[in-house]
């Protein structure tokens, strides 16, 4: 699924956002740290215990102060995307796992290339498999081929379970990006707020089938549940239809306020959207009219 050519456009957009000043998902700024790193940043006035070898000493000479080089940290960075690949992501034309998987594959290449070291969880009813983490361009292929033969699975969705399993396999903290639909019966909110409680900083892409919003079924119908394979005969009536409307809107409004209010990064995006302006948006550039953001950029 991951050739040389898709691996090409992946460069190339990452160019592209690059030229832009955009940052992606997963980007997360390097630490200063005094006597630390290669990259000097600034300066700050001396403290007992710092190493004499960072002590500006051509500015002490003029000012008469000891002041302290600052540097950009070299330090090893984390990130992580945590994908859903439960039953309903199988749903929408294109699948919606078929475009939460490029847009893995796309922060997981970016990631790698600023040598952060990035691992990629997949959940269902937990969490149900893990690739990384890798750091050396040398080992992305196979973290891309882990993904290109993932498939959607499991019974049930279950976000907080597998949140609470992250937490305990990966220690080192950094951005985490949510890859979802979002349809866990118990919710989204204990899950995004458990990863921020244990230092983590939690990224939203929320992808949906346009089908969703509008269903277009009325009458007697038979509605089965693609995860746990339950059937129910129902009518729906324009009221019903509505009310469905209603909910759903309520739902999406209930997941906007959240990141609003917490700082968490958001994008809504349609399963049919432009692929390349998707993958284009979650690295931080231009967003195409079906891959809306919300929340805070």
């Amino acid at each position: 699924m991951f050739d040389e050519r898709v691996l090409k456009r992946f460069r190339h957009l990452s160019l592209v956002a690059r030229r832009l000043g955009a940052r992606s998902l997963l980007f997360a700024p390097p630490a200063k740290l005094p006597g630390g790193g290669t990259e000097p940043t600034g300066l700050r006035d001396y403290a007992p215990g710092d190493d004499y070898r960072h002590v500006d000493w051509t500015l002490c000479a003029r000012r008469d102060e000891l002041m302290t080089r600052v540097f950009e940290g070299d330090e090893d960075r984390h990130a992580y995307v945590l994908l859903d690949c439960s039953a309903s992501m199988a749903l929408g034309s294109p699948a919606k796992f078929r475009l939460a998987r490029q847009i893995a594959a796309v922060l997981a290449y970016t990631a790698v290339g600023r040598r952060d070291r990035v691992a990629v969880a997949t959940f269902a009813d937990g969490l149900v498999g893990m690739a990384g983490p890798v750091r050396h361009p040398g080992r992305l292929p196979a973290l891309l081929r882990f993904l290109g033969e993932l498939e959607p699975q499991g019974e049930r969705t279950d976000l907080m379970r597998a949140a609470e399993a992250f937490v305990r396999r990966y220690q080192r903290h950094g951005p985490v990006a949510v890859l979802s639909d979002l349809y866990a019966p118990d919710g989204f909110r204990g899950a995004l707020d458990l990863l921020r409680c244990h230092g983590y900083e939690p990224r939203l892409v929320e992808i949906y089938d346009p089908r969703e919003d509008r269903p277009g079924l009325l009458g007697d119908v038979e509605l089965v549940d693609v995860e746990s394979g339950t059937t129910r005969r129902v009518t729906v009536t324009q009221r019903a239809a509505a009310r469905y409307a209603e909910l759903l809107g309520e739902f999406r409004r209930s997941v906007r306020d959240y990141c609003s209010k917490h700082a968490v990064r958001h994008l809504r995006i349609a399963s049919d959207a432009p692929e390349d302006g998707v993958l284009l948006a979650v690295l931080g550039g231009r967003v195409s009219t079906s891959c809306s953001p919300a929340g805070v950029p």
